[in-house]
């Protein structure tokens, strides 16, 4: 059985309790990090300030640049998140045939 740890995360000045297998806890901020900046980003450029809002609409731009392939200045970001993502993987996949 995979241990859980429990993550407060920061988005938009709000803080949210994410449970996350232990160990990927790094993996869990950064990507918390990740969506709090695209949401401010939106934030700025529309002057919505509603939470649930912003995150469907961060949501639906992440998920186009994915499928699309297309991506607006965050291309580093993207490649750092997909590494981690990765890396959890394999120590997933070692963790049940190990």
């Amino acid at each position: 059985m995979t241990e859980i740890a429990t993550v407060r995360v920061q988005i938009l000045g709000r803080e949210f309790p994410v449970a996350c297998p232990a160990g990927q806890e790094h993996e869990l901020e950064a990507a918390a990090e990740f969506v709090d900046t695209r949401m401010r980003e939106i934030q700025d450029k529309t002057g919505n300030s509603a939470l649930e809002r912003l995150a469907v609409m961060a949501a639906l731009n992440i998920a186009h640049e994915h499928l699309t392939g297309e991506t607006t200045g965050h291309d580093d970001e993207l490649k750092r998140l997909a590494d981690r993502i990765g890396t959890t993987l394999e120590r997933l996949s070692e963790t049940e045939t190990g």
